[in-house]
């Protein structure tokens, strides 16, 4: 195994103390490993590309890396982030998951679009904020409220996108 997919099963590893550290109300060494995490995303794809080993297996782990260590962070967040928030994400990612998979059997690797990222990218930040208020007491009140809305818009633009996209993987 390379080091960029080495980095992508240690974010899957990281899911693990995030959970127990939030459900400990032990909230900055909860925000440190999760930043850690979180920069470790971009790490293993900056590193893929700098060290020349970009992969079909990389590129599929670095995905399902993200989607567990992100969701189910969320999941432990919740109330803090709505529960119908959260089920969004989860069957949107198992949509993605699905078809991803309908490609692999037709030797096809899909990776992550833009709209994908950008999702990722806002998930990360409400967990930060979230991890943060927590943290410091200090409320952030509208700005969740608006990352919240932007996950979520994000979250269905990306399906969608996702699925045109790939219509053909579905017999369309």
């Amino acid at each position: 195994m390379n080091l960029p997919n080495t980095i992508s099963v240690a974010r899957i590893f990281l899911t693990i103390p995030v959970f127990m550290l939030i459900s400990a109300g032990m909230w900055k060494w909860a925000m440190v490993i999760f930043l850690t995490g979180a920069l470790s995303d971009y790490l293993d794809g900056f590193l893929a590309r700098k060290l020349n080993q970009i992969t079909s297996s990389g590129k599929v782990l670095d995905q399902i890396s993200d989607k567990v260590f992100v969701s189910s962070t969320m999941i432990a967040l919740i109330p803090q982030i709505p529960a119908w928030l959260v089920a969004l994400i989860v069957a949107r990612d198992s949509v993605v998951s699905a078809v991803r998979i309908l490609a692999a059997n037709s030797g096809v690797v899909i990776q992550a679009n833009r709209w994908g990222k950008v999702k990722t990218v806002l998930q990360m930040l409400l967990v930060i904020l979230l991890l943060f208020e927590n943290s410091f007491r200090f409320q952030l009140g509208i700005v969740n409220q608006l990352v919240i809305y932007s996950c979520a818009f994000f979250t269905v633009v990306s399906a969608l996108i996702y699925l045109i996209q790939n219509r053909k993987v579905l017999g369309g």
